[in-house]
């Protein structure tokens, strides 16, 4: 039983590091966390609980490392914050009623969605987008409450969803775009977690040692998204990731999952 629970520890370790890692640099770290959760023995609603509190650390962790380096621009970041943590408390508490089961489909739905823009708008705002673009209002904002939704209902490629509104709505660079894209997981995140908290769905201990790992996988995404070649780093990382995790749902709610 210890050497299980060794075992259970360092594949937790292992996910916040890559969660943290793949949040920091790209977006999907969730898309490696969450599977792993579920392989330990957490049950969906558990698994997607617990992801947060290493969501939430490597969003802090990285943060403060883009503030340290001077590109994260805190008004930006306030204002996209404001809509998407409210969003969040929906979809937080429309986790809590609905079965995940019953919306494999639809995640599985998304993360094509996702796939099928990060090669066409997507490449291209990564390499044109220009900070004379910039712009938010209304129209942001609804963009914005929609993601917090997604982001308080399962968090599972919503980083994703906000790097290309950033960069694709928004019109940033992808730098800035990386580190508004940390702040704002981290109020989206802390709402969620009161939520699932309150029902007693989150397993602290095994959250508290994903968080660990998070925190080094943060300050090494950190270190990526402002390196001089993080455009195609960060692209290929989001291919790479956001395949293998369409391939797991896909098996996932096709083949494995009945009833």
């Amino acid at each position: 039983m210890f050497g299980q629970d060794i075992w259970v520890l360092a594949l937790g370790l292992g996910a916040g590091l890559a969660c943290g890692f793949m949040n920091t640099a790209a977006s999907s770290g969730s898309a490696v966390s969450l599977p792993i959760l579920m392989l330990v023995g957490l049950d969906p609603v558990s698994a997607n609980a617990t992801n947060r509190i290493p969501v939430l650390i490597g969003a802090i962790s990285a943060s403060l490392s883009f503030h340290s380096k001077k590109v994260l621009p805190w008004r930006l970041a306030t204002k996209v914050s404001a809509p998407a943590a409210i969003g969040s408390i929906a979809g937080a508490a429309l986790a809590e009623l609905l079965p995940l089961r019953q919306l494999g489909l639809v995640i599985t739905a998304a993360v094509l969605v996702a796939l099928v823009l990060l090669f066409t708008k997507l490449k291209q705002a990564i390499e044109q987008a220009s900070a004379d673009t910039t712009r938010y209002g209304w129209r942001e904002a609804a963009i914005f409450f929609g993601i917090g939704v997604w982001l308080g209902f399962i968090v599972l490629d919503g980083a994703t969803f906000l790097l290309l509104a950033l960069t694709l709505a928004v019109g940033l660079h992808l730098t800035p775009a990386n580190a508004i894209k940390s702040a704002v997981l981290v109020p989206t995140t802390l709402v969620a977690m009161i939520v699932f908290a309150y029902r007693g769905d989150i397993n602290w201990t095994l959250g508290a040692i994903m968080g660990v790992g998070s925190i080094v996988g943060a300050n090494l995404g950190a270190r990526l998204a402002t390196a001089p070649q993080a455009r195609r780093y960060v692209f290929w990382l989001l291919v790479v990731v956001i395949s293998a995790e369409l391939v797991h749902l896909f098996w996932h709610y096709a083949f494995t999952t009945h009833g």
